[in-house]
Order: C-alpha cells, then sequence, then structure tokens
C-alpha cells in the first residue's frame, strides 16, 4: 500500500467511528467513501483500495465474535 492509501484507511476508519453514533445509514462506509471519491476524482483508484482495506479489517473484527 502507498501512503496515500494508507492515509485514506486512517480517515475512513476515524470517520466511521465519529458517525457510527449517531449514523443510522445501512452502509456508512460506502457513504464515506462516496464522498471522498466525490472530493478528490483523482484518487478513486486509491480511496477505493482503502475502502477494501477497512471493510476487510472490519469483517475480521466481526468474523471474530
Amino acid at each position: 500500500m502507498n501512503k496515500k492509501i494508507v492515509s485514506y484507511v486512517a480517515e475512513m476508519e476515524a470517520a466511521l467511528m465519529n458517525k457510527m453514533e449517531d449514523h443510522n445509514e445501512e452502509n456508512l462506509l460506502f457513504s464515506i467513501a462516496s464522498d471522498m471519491i466525490a472530493k478528490e476524482k483523482d484518487q478513486f483508484k486509491n480511496v477505493c483500495q482503502a475502502y477494501e482495506v477497512v471493510k476487510h479489517h472490519l469483517v475480521g473484527i466481526v468474523g471474530i465474535h
């Protein structure tokens, strides 16, 4: 992973944690990634890769329980 993807992963995870309590949207992570892509269209590939990293991280956490 390049530094840009790592920074997007951190940004997505932070946004996810901040919005989870008061957000009732079913697919919050997708919404966060979509907003990031809308702001930085030229970073589509990096944001998508970061989305996959965060998604797999979350699946791993949920799979443990």
